[in-house]
């Protein structure tokens, strides 16, 4: 609990001690997409800002892990919806399935967990107080939906996450760079002795354009989970990771592709990839 706080203090004062923030007028990011949670922002990293009201936005995401050891292969597949619903406010809903080759054994394959997340942007970027950073509250309800033979699910009866996600964009020279960070704690099956855990996660990243219309951009990101006690299911296992990526963008159409390198706290295991990639349309 103690480093949710420290967590959620440092991406509320992160972006205050950044560089000058760009008038508004100056900044054309042209489309913040969807992360791979279904709300706005970076593929793993949750962004402040929201949707439009009634625009709706929809999306394909797949994850790719590999690992030498032990040998597997662990597929996901995800479709999103997210929808503006207010200002400030945004609704988001995916649902994944699983495909996981680990020899001599068979490959097994089942659905995941369903997700519906939440967003309010409570705290906007004011142009009169350039040291104050967006912010937003998270809420995340997880319904058990996961194939539990298999071992596809991440809870047995229920879920949910919780947390802060703070950022901005400033300008640098003649660039505009998006510094973005979220702080969530996880809890599930608190009524089950046998399934009962709580976690923390921690995001962060920063997205670059690089090409003159701003339509091609880079981004890095860090994550890391910590506090996971049930480690039977899929994702539960500590670890941090640090990605890096492109993302391809008009004012309707995201491709992003990113690669992240993974530093699991398990005994007997080297580091793998992750290679994530989503294209998401906007209505």
């Amino acid at each position: 609990m103690r480093r949710t706080l420290i967590y959620l203090l440092l991406i509320i004062a992160l972006p205050a001690i950044l560089p000058t923030r760009a008038l508004p007028e100056e900044l054309d990011f042209i489309n913040r997409p969807m992360s791979a949670t279904g709300l706005t922002g970076l593929l793993t990293t949750t962004s402040p800002f929201s949707l439009d009201p009634g625009v709706v936005e929809m999306g394909i995401a797949s994850f790719s892990e590999d690992s030498k050891r032990p040998d597997y292969t662990l597929s996901e597949y995800a479709v999103l919806i997210s929808v503006g619903t207010g200002k400030g406010t945004e609704l988001a809903i995916r649902g994944c399935s699983f495909s996981e080759k680990s020899p001599p054994a068979a490959s097994e394959t089942g659905a995941g967990d369903v997700e519906m997340s939440f967003k309010w942007n409570f705290l906007k970027i004011n142009p009169d107080a350039p040291a104050v950073p967006a912010v937003a509250m998270i809420i995340t309800g997880i319904a058990p939906t996961g194939d539990k033979e298999t071992g596809m699910n991440r809870v047995q009866h229920w879920g949910a996450r919780f947390g802060l996600s703070s950022g901005t964009d400033i300008s640098w020279r003649e660039h505009v760079v998006g510094i973005y960070a979220d702080a969530q704690m996880g809890i599930q099956d608190l009524s089950d002795d046998r399934y009962r855990d709580r976690y923390q996660e921690f995001h962060a990243g920063m997205l670059l354009p690089i090409s003159k219309y701003r339509n091609l951009q880079v981004f890095i990101e860090y994550t890391a989970v910590s506090g996971k006690d049930v480690i039977n299911n899929i994702g539960g296992t500590d670890y941090t990771a640090f990605m890096y990526g492109l993302r391809l963008v008009s004012e309707r159409i995201n491709l992003t592709v990113g690669t992240q390198f993974l530093r699991k706290n398990m005994e007997d295991t080297d580091n793998p990839e992750r290679i994530i990639s989503m294209l998401s349309v906007k209505f």
